[in-house]
């Protein structure tokens, strides 16, 4: 095959039953890489939603605040949305200044993330850290975020 013999279009009709098929495909076969419950052919059909040309997102900002002062004391950023497949959620900035931390902070602020996702039925989470970040990776941990198989490879323009 030449480049010639390929054209590549941005998918317009988003029933299109080709395009469907190949993701029921990829959801089948790559369900066993990870611990998850596995689905058959015919449930990952079912369960998967229509394609959209495209969605929109939510944040939610958590702020601790000293209750005599009101001073902020630390930040829980998530964002929610749905980009068709399930309503996903992810941590995207904990923050606690340096004089509040080791008070336990970090984990009450996680602990309403996790409710938000809880009640939002949020299909799948994540959270972007360092892991030489070690209060970091402890506090995600004991939210319940735990590493997965998937290597996470990034671009960034120059």
């Amino acid at each position: 095959m030449t480049d010639d013999d390929i054209r590549i279009d941005l998918l317009g009709d988003t029933s299109d039953a080709g395009v469907r098929a190949l993701l029921v495909d990829l959801a089948v076969e790559e369900q066993d890489r990870y611990d998850h419950p596995r689905q058959t052919r015919e449930q990952v059909e079912q369960g998967m939603p229509p394609l959209r040309s495209s969605f929109t997102g939510e944040n939610h900002v958590f702020v601790a605040r000293d209750s005599a002062s009101g001073a902020t004391l630390g930040v829980c950023w998530c964002v929610l949305f749905d980009p068709g497949t399930g309503l996903e959620g992810e941590v995207a900035e904990l923050y606690v200044r340096p004089d509040a931390r080791g008070s336990g902070l970090s984990t009450r602020l996680l602990r309403e993330a996790m409710s938000l996702f809880r009640t939002r039925r949020v299909t799948f989470a994540c959270v972007w850290t360092r892991d030489d970040n070690p209060a970091a990776m402890a506090a995600y941990r004991s939210a319940g975020f735990k590493p997965t198989e998937q290597t996470v490879l990034t671009w960034l323009p120059l």
